[in-house]
C-alpha cells in the first residue's frame, strides 16, 4: 500500500475515533440529564463509528485484507482488539431483521426495549425478550441475551486516537 493511501486511511480512522469520542460524551450528557433519546442516539452513533473503524482494520472483502493488516501494524492494533467485533453494530443496523426473529421466536411476546437500567431490575421477562438495554452502571449493552462491554472498547478508542492522530499528521512522503 502506498504511504499516501495509508495516511488517508489513518485520517479516516482518526475521524471515526473523534466521532466515537463525541458519542461517548453525548452518552454521559444524556445520562446526567436523564435524556434517554440522547443516550440511544449517541450509543447508535458510537456503534457506527466503531464499526467503521473495525471495517477499515478488518475489511469484509478479503480482497482488501492486506490493507487491514498494514493499517493494524502501523498503529499497533492486535487481531483480538475489542474494536474488531461488529455484532452489536449489526444488531442496531439490522434491527428490523432482529425484531422479526424475536417475533417468530418469543414465547410470550413480552419485551423490553431501549431501557437504561441494569437488566436485573426488571423481573419476569425472558433474557431473549430484552431488546436494546443499556446498563449505565457497567456501561454494558445487552441485546436478546448477547452482551457487549463498552468500557474496553472506549479504552481502546482513547488509546488509539492519539496514536492515529500522530501518524495521520505526518507527511506521507517521509
Amino acid at each position: 500500500m502506498e504511504k499516501m493511501v495509508l495516511k488517508i486511511f489513518q485520517m479516516e480512522i482518526e475521524r471515526q475515533c473523534k466521532f466515537a469520542i463525541i458519542a461517548i460524551e453525548q452518552i454521559k450528557t444524556g445520562l446526567s440529564n436523564k435524556d434517554s433519546d440522547l443516550v440511544w442516539y449517541a450509543i447508535q452513533n458510537f456503534l457506527v463509528a466503531v464499526g467503521n473503524i473495525s471495517k477499515i482494520f478488518w475489511p469484509i472483502n478479503q480482497k482488501y485484507g492486506m490493507r487491514g493488516e498494514k493499517l493494524r501494524k502501523s498503529l499497533g492494533i492486535e487481531d483480538n482488539s475489542p474494536i474488531q467485533p461488529r455484532n452489536f453494530r449489526n444488531h442496531f443496523e439490522h434491527f428490523d431483521e432482529r425484531l422479526e426473529k424475536w417475533a417468530e421466536s418469543s414465547e410470550r411476546h413480552n419485551f423490553v426495549d431501549s431501557s437504561i437500567l441494569p437488566p436485573n431490575m426488571i423481573a419476569g421477562i425472558d433474557q431473549k425478550d430484552f431488546l436494546r438495554i443499556f446498563n449505565p452502571t457497567t456501561w454494558t449493552l445487552t441485546f436478546r441475551g448477547d452482551k457487549y462491554e463498552l468500557k474496553p472498547i472506549i479504552k481502546t478508542i482513547y488509546e488509539l486516537y492519539p496514536k492515529v492522530s500522530t501518524e495521520a499528521s505526518k507527511p506521507w512522503w517521509e
